[in-house]
């Protein structure tokens, strides 16, 4: 297969294939006509259509600001009243009562509003809620007398009261509104106008319930909308929109509560219940208009009289009363930007006193986009031949769509996303033409791209000196192979409290320098899996002579503890930069395996020269050896009798691993032979001899007098446990093989 695949990488095409360009093309515009016509909400492909639309929003033509609205504005200044002199506090009963905390006495709403309608105002909206009578009944009988005085000019404030705790604790979700102290009411309902807050489409606003009806099934849409239910299950959610179908039924059962845009629009007579959209999208003014004044300056005699012409500056306006201090939070995301409630309202009023609504584009419009910029893209790949110009057209024609929806929106007043006939035109042509390039190209280059996927230096010197043993090679040879693997311990929790920029990037330090210790010392790295490295010695040599199994063995060794010693100095960097340290197991066992070019033949033609058998497997078992003993590196008998006169070992167990039936024996390298000694080695050895032997009194005595010595880590532990336990309870039959049942 190997020089089949070698044979054919000649062979060139120039010409457009329709039997790739077609379904490549086709198929990519089925799997976005799937998005965007089988999934109900569409997914990121509406976050995406909304993203352009709220550019338009943003850099598109702006509803022009209503010079007759003007916002009140309950701001910071207004709290705090710094910026007045003592005495122009003490002229105004309205300051005087503003240096109470929040909630103002209802003495404060009486005079502003008493003020207003002096001045001319037409319609006075307080977006506040008045929950209960005042600890006065001065106080509510004040307020009372000037919304009788002024009865259909005064918009008031009520919301719904409840939540999902309240449920529990077997409350019912309540319409709070007006008290009866200071607004009169009548057989279960409120005679004059109230305002419900009721904002389309969660997070960000971009159309307005203009009627609060009865319909339970938008009752529950509404507490969607107000962000996943309010934190209450679905079920909760049911309860609640039960709940609030009685309530407003007992406030208004016929004809619904309107908002504030309605009410106010019909009351100075720019229409609005003729209006047959109940929550239409509507086109904003400016970021910055209807910028509030605070509310306490028309209090002030001196700013009354210098700022508003002492009233001139009110008459025939709508007057708008809400929060805009950072501490009540009453603020909103809109396409235009963050605004407070107060002017939200404002901008809804204005839509609808100018009908400036905005149509959604028909339903079907996204899967025609799709189709048309489908079809266009696969006329352009199949009638430009150069792929750059191809790019060039594809991206004018993309502008051009842009160019076209925004002109919808600014000229025909209508949301159009160019994004499915873009996405489509630009995907399905990048498609087209990648598949179109990869046929003209993939013959010619199958013979280079075989050869670069090795990038050991020794395995490239020998294939290209040498083409018919690599051909047999390629096609399967037994080989005496040493393979290492190594992980890293605890990747897997570590990476989740890690950002995956953070976890890609340490994971990339990490094994760019134990790749380097590879090659370093003449091995092949031949996978990675996960954050593990699989390396191989031997998989490419021709000749397998005993000096050269023995010379991998030693370079797979000072290979590993080069690793060591380079994660030594990565964590030393790490931890200066306030990163987790690594900590790794490895694992060297040499035996025989297959070595040969493995995968998947054509036309899905995946192959890597890799190497498989029992011999692969003990090596991976071995590392995961590493963890019973709390070393790092764990390599079989095997490879201790090759390198045993070159570096300073330790018996760690005489083991069988999972899988396996015969025992191993396994070591630890502490280093290379000139390595000082560890004080209490040799009364260690001597245990683990008495405890093969089944003398476990004995071997448990060298063991203490190995930690005694200093040897007290892990490993000493381990086994003065393990004697501890079959002194307590003698094995029947003993072989000194501790059996393995993790991987």
């Amino acid at each position: 297969m190997a020089r089949k695949s070698l044979a054919n990488g000649t062979g060139l095409s120039d010409s457009v294939s329709q039997t790739v360009v077609l379904p490549v093309i086709f198929g990519v515009g089925l799997l976005l006509a799937l998005g965007y016509g089988w999934f109900g909400d569409r997914g990121w492909l509406a976050w995406m259509d909304r993203q352009f639309l709220d550019e338009f929003h943003r850099r598109g033509v702006k509803a022009v600001e209503r010079e007759d609205v003007v916002i009140l504005g309950i701001d910071d200044a207004s709290f705090k009243l710094d910026g007045l002199w003592p005495e122009e506090i003490e002229e105004s009963v309205a300051l005087k009562a503003m240096q109470r905390p929040w909630p103002w006495s209802r003495v404060v709403w009486a005079e502003l509003l008493e003020r207003m309608f002096a001045a001319g105002v037409k319609v006075v909206f307080l977006d506040v809620t008045f929950k209960g009578p005042s600890l006065d009944p001065a106080e509510d009988e004040r307020l009372r007398e000037v919304l009788q005085k002024h009865a259909g000019k005064v918009v008031l404030g009520m919301n719904f009261e409840g939540s999902s705790a309240s449920l529990s604790a077997g409350s019912r979700i309540r319409l709070t509104g007006p008290p009866e102290s200071i607004w009169e009411s009548g057989e279960g309902r409120w005679d004059g106008p109230v305002h419900l807050n009721f904002w389309a489409e969660g997070e960000v606003v971009r159309k307005v319930s203009l009627l609060a009806t009865l319909e339970e099934a938008e009752l529950k849409d509404y507490l969607g909308a107000v962000g996943d239910y309010g934190g209450m299950s679905v079920e909760e959610a049911e309860k609640v929109g039960d709940e609030l179908e009685v309530e407003m039924a007992r406030v208004n059962p016929q004809d619904g509560i309107p908002s504030v845009a309605m009410w106010v629009a019909n009351k100075v007579g720019a229409g609005g219940a003729e209006l047959e959209l109940r929550e239409p999208r509507f086109r904003f003014a400016d970021a910055g208009a209807y910028p509030p004044v605070s509310i306490h300056e028309v209090f002030v005699e001196s700013l009354w009289e210098s700022n508003f012409g002492s009233g001139e500056a009110f008459r025939d306006k709508v007057v708008f009363v809400g929060a805009t201090a950072s501490v009540m939070q009453d603020f909103h995301s809109t396409p235009v930007g963050r605004m407070a409630g107060v002017q939200l309202h404002a901008h809804a009023l204005a839509a609808v006193m100018d009908r400036n609504f905005l149509k959604e584009a028909p339903r079907w419009w996204p899967l025609a986009g799709v189709g048309m910029g489908m079809l266009l893209s696969w006329a352009l790949v199949t009638l430009i031949r150069q792929p750059v110009v191809c790019l060039l057209v594809l991206w004018g024609v993309s502008v051009a769509l842009l160019v076209g929806a925004w002109w919808a929106f600014d000229g025909l007043s209508m949301e159009v996303s160019p994004l499915p006939g873009g996405l489509a035109l630009n995907l399905c042509g990048l498609a087209g033409l990648s598949g179109n390039y990869l046929t003209q190209m993939r013959e010619k280059k199958k013979l280079r791209r075989f050869l670069e996927r090795y990038t050991s230096p020794e395995f490239v010197k020998e294939m290209m000196s040498d083409r018919e043993g690599l051909y047999t090679m390629l096609g399967g040879a037994e080989r005496t192979v040493t393979v290492l693997f190594s992980d890293v311990r605890g990747f897997t929790s570590m990476a989740e409290e890690m950002s995956p920029a953070d976890m890609v990037k340490q994971l990339n330090e990490y094994l760019s320098s134990m790749v380097e210790q590879v090659i370093r010392h003449r091995g092949l790295v031949d996978k990675f899996i996960g954050d593990a490295v699989m390396a191989l010695w031997g998989s490419t040599r021709l000749l397998q002579a005993e000096g050269g199994r023995r010379e991998d063995a030693r370079q797979s060794v000072e290979s590993a503890l080069a690793m060591r010693a380079a994660l030594t100095r990565l964590n030393e960097q790490w931890r200066k930069r306030g990163i987790a340290e690594f900590k790794i197991g490895m694992g060297i066992h040499q035996g025989n395996v297959v070595v040969g070019n493995i995968g998947s033949a054509a036309p899905y033609e995946k192959m890597d020269l890799t190497v498989i058998g029992d011999s692969v497997n003990l090596a991976s078992r071995l590392e995961g050896v590493t963890k019973e003993y709390g070393v790092d590196l764990v390599i079989s008998g095997t490879v201790w009798e090759l390198v045993k006169d070159e570096y300073l070992c330790r018996s760690a167990d005489l083991v069988r691993v999972k899988g396996k039936v015969l025992p191993v024996e396994v070591f630890t390298v502490i280093g290379p032979m000139v390595t000082a000694r560890p004080p209490g080695l040799k009364d260690y050895e001597k245990g683990i001899v008495s405890y093969r032997e089944g003398k476990f009194v004995e071997a448990l005595e060298w063991f203490g007098k190995a930690r005694e010595a200093g040897l007290d880590d892990v490993l000493t532990s381990t086994y003065i446990s393990r004697c501890e336990a079959l002194m307590a309870s003698p094995p029947e039959k003993w072989d000194g093989v501790f059996v393995m049942t993790k991987k």
